[in-house]
């Protein structure tokens, strides 16, 4: 199937691209001979807006610096996350889409005042036991030089009667322990960060909206959950280059508690957030120090 390639000067709006979202007609899966596109896009210029990064760190908690937070690059390029999910040949509903796992690498520290180029690419399906799994991959170049990348892995869900998800369960080592504590979410989390981060997808916002896709509640987005994380494991993370594998489990939901935990591992922190119990599994970050600083791929 022929590529798609679009170029943008700066980032482009979200408003189309999420009525587009809200009213198309894709599957929620794939057909079997679905061929995926090349799909990528990009804005060549991006300044980061202040008030819209002090914003985003209340929003999650997390403290101000010189330099961009770990996962704020996500946020930014939303804009064109949704110009690939709304393209034509994109092969699903992006409303039924999972979030599993986000990877990042990332080789320097960003200044809040950077000029970036954003590219977002996507070209992959793997079919899997629990349904298609698709990878969006987000670059930002600062004068010239990937500085940090990301995979965003989503899932497009098949439902398998009688099939139970597999429950992991936080593991608690007194030996690396770094940090413990109890956090409460607040019900209109999922609406604050909605605004920051421009992801409204109806699970986060209310209830009802949340249980019109099977949902008992509002649910938390994952990448405020690892933002949030980032912000309470700040001063036991590793400096750049480094790099950051989360993996998305239980659903946060709000308003609610859950235990976060640091500990230390070889190169950096282990992260998590758990039920109150600290049995079940919310999310696990892993970070470490990335030796390999000339490779720029992730």
């Amino acid at each position: 199937m022929p590529g798609y390639q679009q170029s943008y000067a700066r980032l482009p709006s979200s408003v189309w691209p999420y009525i587009q979202a809200v009213s198309g007609k894709k599957p929620l899966l794939a057909p079997p001979e679905c061929v995926v596109p090349d799909i990528t896009v990009e804005a060549h210029t991006v300044a980061i807006n202040a008030n819209h990064l002090r914003r985003y760190r209340a929003a999650c908690g997390i403290e101000a610096s010189a330099t961009l937070p770990h996962a704020y690059l996500h946020v930014l390029a939303m804009p064109l996350h949704m110009r690939v999910f709304t393209h034509a040949q994109f092969p699903v509903k992006v409303l039924g889409l999972v979030h599993l796992r986000n990877v990042i690498r990332q080789w320097q520290a960003i200044p809040v005042d950077a000029s970036l180029k954003l590219t977002v690419r996507f070209n992959t399906l793997r079919e899997t036991a629990s349904g298609q799994e698709y990878d969006l991959v987000t670059v930002a170049e600062l004068a010239g030089q990937p500085v940090w990348e990301e995979v965003s892995t989503m899932l497009a869900r098949r439902i398998t009667p009688g099939k139970r998800p597999t429950i992991e369960r936080a593991q608690r080592d007194e030996a690396r322990l770094l940090a413990e504590q109890t956090i409460t979410t607040a019900a209109n989390t999922g609406r604050r960060y909605a605004w920051v981060s421009g992801d409204f997808n109806p699970i986060h916002l209310f209830d009802r909206s949340a249980q019109w896709f099977g949902f008992k509640q509002t649910v938390a987005h994952g990448m405020w959950s690892l933002a949030r994380c980032i912000g309470l494991a700040e001063k036991y993370l590793p400096v750049a280059p480094f790099t950051l594998d989360a993996q998305f489990k239980l659903p946060v939901y709000l308003p609610s508690e859950f235990v976060f935990r640091a500990q230390r591992n070889a190169t950096g922190a282990d992260l998590s957030l758990s039920t109150t119990k600290g049995d079940r599994l919310h999310l696990t970050v892993k970070v470490d120090r990335l030796q390999e600083q000339n490779s720029r791929h992730v």
